[in-house]
This record gives structure tokens, C-alpha cells and sequence, in this order.
């Protein structure tokens, strides 16, 4: 994710030092990591999703309507 937008770095380096504190198998906590990252690729792609739908909606909508309102007066 943009470093601006969120600070999942540092809570995913948490969760993965919290991670290896807990008593698992070494096979489980790479399940856990992967399933941390696989969470964490989801998020970062919807937000994407949102962050260009709220592009296009600018693009395609609120400008048109701004001329038209600024040639009407």
C-alpha cells in the first residue's frame, strides 16, 4: 500500500514477531505468514479498485458537470 494511506508495514512486522512468540509448528506459522500476506494483497487490491473508481467517477462525471455549470453561470 501508498506508505501515505497506511502504516501496514509496521503492524504486519508486529503481527509476524507476535507470530513467533506464539507455540506453533513451524509448519503453522508459515501458514499464518502466508495467510497475513495473502490478507494484506487483498486489501492493498481493493483498495486500488477504490482509488480508481474514485478517478473515474472525477474524470468521467464531476468535470463535465463542473463546465457545464460554470458555461450556464
Amino acid at each position: 500500500m501508498n506508505s501515505r494511506n497506511s502504516k501496514t508495514n509496521g503492524r504486519l512486522e508486529f503481527l509476524n514477531a507476535r507470530l513467533d512468540q506464539v507455540r506453533m509448528s513451524p509448519a503453522e506459522r508459515d501458514r499464518a505468514k502466508a495467510e497475513l500476506a495473502r490478507a494484506e494483497a487483498v486489501v492493498e487490491f481493493v483498495f486500488a479498485i477504490g482509488q480508481g473508481a474514485s478517478r473515474l467517477l472525477h474524470k468521467r462525471l464531476l468535470r463535465p458537470v463542473r463546465r457545464m455549470a460554470a458555461t450556464f453561470g
